[in-house]
């Protein structure tokens, strides 16, 4: 029969094709995952607040006038910014760039397994990673990083040996550096172990060049920013004052909840540390030294907030070590690894990319500060939520200009990004977490309070001022004079004689005694603000903003002493106040406590504006403006000659006191 020797050919071509539609289908449900997953993180926007001001002419800052390096990923910034400049949209433009940077990954760990069994095991392990999933998008550096070091190993195993291998590795460890400064943990044996057999002129050359853009943005950084560091370096890691067996212990927490959650990536990236430990070859040994270092930096700074995020990039390297491996190994090993990680997938539970939508809006655990990243933020910032509302950027600032207000806002913030991204240029956020660069060389106020990723900061007294004013109010003479150096940096012209002194000052630590000096003291025990009682008798009306009026005092830390002329009795009793805090009044004649009463002007629920049109000056008074409240006096107080008032502290609030009337 003439046709059968081509229904033969045919039924061959097919069956040795249909383990390749298998990877093809794996690969297809892959990005089906990837996309039922998207999101951006509240965290992204402070990249994306930055990326606004500079499209908008300000610079990439994150409060106007004030260079702050707050984005510790500055490639992923530049690839961002120039994505959004084209697409002029901030959403869906980030969320396509983190799919294509995360799927070019695992295109190079496919080529680099070679065979359909090896690229089953891969496609089902990055299926089962649940941090892989999450983070694939996030807005964050993450998809970046994971392409920089799938394509390092990728370099290692196929450029020639010499100067050019030594140049390209170089090269990608210097973007893997711009990407993050940790990523440098990973990368760095790698590095050493190519340069071993250069001579040193030609390894100093090479090194040279091609960790240019490394090298570049740091002498950038330090010229422009005043540091060569993020100031999100200093919140997480320079200075946040919480002693290293703390952070130790909570690192382990980090792994042990990971192992809980998501075990998946920690077996593999085991399995890539024993693959790359076993290797004859150095370089696969240096590799696998990376990823330990990695790990223990992890361990370390104490993990993160959000589950699995810095076990990314250790899982993609050993992914790397492990699809080089499979490449050589027989199939059947590769289809053992692929049912073992199939069937790992489903122990905490049916994985996420199975489950509708609708299920990653229910609120998530805390477990030791730990929470699920993404669901924390999927139901306002998922891309297939049914909640979503893609924030929109300036929308406060356009608003307010169109009601007249041109004057710039004083706030504090509560770690929210996604706020001053709406919010926009006519804001100024002192933001006591991560983003205020004189707060940030502070360390925690109380180092018995933290949870990982939040170290919030206390507010020397008269820096609020300082901020609203534009002159130097802090009140410890210490700090102000360090302070004095600091704003010169960022805030004065970039070029100047007095910013370039300032400057030296600073890197050169000169006056780090004097900051020193007063987290040994003055922060640590606040003391206490006078004022003459008379000062405040004046009413301010309703909805007026403290940084409008220099008369309104901040009420510090320690709390304001407001002292009589004579002493005399009260029949009532009325604050000014900003709402939100609840203040505490204690009353005292001479030194003797008298009498105590507590009040607050209590926030009306009320959800912030998004139409156009809208009140926002209106709804911005009632949130932040003074209110008058009435206090509860205690029965019978007698005469008194002094109220200490102190405030409830958080970090988003700025407790102030407009006016105190007593009606005798």
């Amino acid at each position: 029969m003439p046709g059968r020797p081509v229904i033969v050919a045919c039924v061959a071509t097919i069956a040795r094709s249909l383990p390749w539609l298998a990877v093809a289908a794996l690969g297809l449900g892959l990005l089906a995952a990837i996309v039922r997953l998207a999101w951006l993180s509240d965290d992204a926007y402070l990249t994306l607040r930055c990326i606004e001001n500079l499209r908008n002419g300000y610079g990439p800052v994150w409060n106007l006038g004030e260079r702050v390096q707050v984005f510790a990923h500055p490639l992923w910034f530049w690839l961002l910014a120039g994505a959004q400049w084209l697409s002029g949209e901030h959403y869906y433009t980030t969320i396509v760039l983190s799919v294509g940077l995360s799927g070019a990954a695992v295109v190079l760990l496919l080529r680099t397994a070679a065979h359909w069994s090896a690229a089953v095991a891969l496609l089902l392990l990055l299926l089962g990673c649940r941090s892989f999933g999450d983070f694939c998008t996030s807005g964050l550096e993450t998809p970046l990083a994971m392409l920089l070091l799938v394509w390092l190993a990728r370099l290692d195993e196929r450029t020639p040996v010499g100067g050019v291998r030594l140049g390209a590795i170089a090269f990608a460890v210097g973007l893997c550096g711009c990407t993050r400064l940790d990523l440098l943990c990973l990368v760095a044996p790698l590095l050493l172990a190519h340069m071993r057999r250069e001579r040193p002129l030609q390894q100093m050359a090479t090194l040279g060049l091609t960790l240019a853009p490394l090298i570049g943005w740091s002498l950038f950084a330090t010229l422009y920013y005043g540091s060569p560091f993020p100031i999100t370096a200093f919140a997480l890691v320079f200075a946040p004052g919480v002693p290293a067996l703390d952070l130790i212990g909570q690192g382990w927490c980090y792994v042990v909840h990971q192992a809980t959650h998501d075990p998946v990536t920690l077996l593999v990236i085991g399995a890539g540390l024993l693959v790359g430990l076993v290797q004859a070859s150095l370089r696969g040994r240096m590799l696998a030294l990376g990823i330990g270092l990695g790990c223990l930096g992890i361990v370390r700074v104490g993990g993160d907030g959000m589950a699995g995020r810095l076990f990314v990039p250790p899982f993609a390297l050993a992914l790397a070590l492990l699809a080089r491996w499979l490449a050589n190994a027989p199939p059947w090993r590769a289809l053992a690894i692929a049912g073992f990680g199939a069937g790992v997938m489903w122990l905490p539970g049916t994985p996420a990319f199975l489950r509708a939508p609708g299920d990653d809006l229910l609120p998530t655990a805390v477990a030791e500060g730990i929470q699920d990243g993404r669901r924390r933020d999927f139901a306002k910032l998922g891309l297939l939520s049914p909640q979503r509302a893609t924030p929109q950027p300036g929308l406060f600032t356009a608003a307010l200009r169109r009601q007249g207000r041109q004057a710039p806002l004083v706030l504090g913030a509560d770690r929210a990004a996604v706020l001053p991204f709406v919010a926009g240029e006519l804001f100024h956020f002192i933001d006591p977490w991560q983003c205020d660069p004189l707060l940030m060389r502070l360390p925690m106020a109380d180092p018995r309070h933290w949870r990982v990723g939040e170290f919030p900061r206390g507010l020397p007294d008269g820096y609020a001022e300082s901020i609203a004013f534009g002159d130097n109010r802090i009140e410890h003479p210490g700090l102000r004079r360090y302070y004095a150096t600091l704003r010169t940096v960022l805030r004065g012209e970039l070029a100047s004689e007095a910013r370039w002194q300032a400057l030296a000052t600073l890197l050169g630590g000169a006056e780090d005694h004097l900051r020193r000096g007063f987290v040994s003291g003055a922060y640590r025990t606040p003391g206490r603000a006078d004022v003459l009682l008379d000062e405040l008798r004046t009413p301010r009306a309703a909805g007026t903003f403290w940084f409008d009026d220099a008369r309104v005092r901040c009420v510090p830390r320690g709390g304001l002493r407001l002292r009589a002329l004579t002493k005399g009795a009260a029949k009532a009793l009325h604050l000014s106040v900003t709402p939100g805090p609840s203040y505490r009044l204690r009353f005292f004649d001479g030194a003797r406590e008298v009498g105590r009463a507590e009040c607050a002007a209590l926030l009306a629920p009320e959800s912030p504006p998004t139409r156009a049109g809208a009140d926002v000056l209106g709804y911005l008074r009632r949130r932040i403006g003074l209110q008058r409240v009435a206090v509860e006096l205690p029965p019978n107080l007698p005469a008194f000659d002094s109220i200490l008032v102190a405030a409830q502290h958080e970090p988003w609030l700025l407790p102030a006191l407009g006016c105190c009337e007593i009606t005798p």
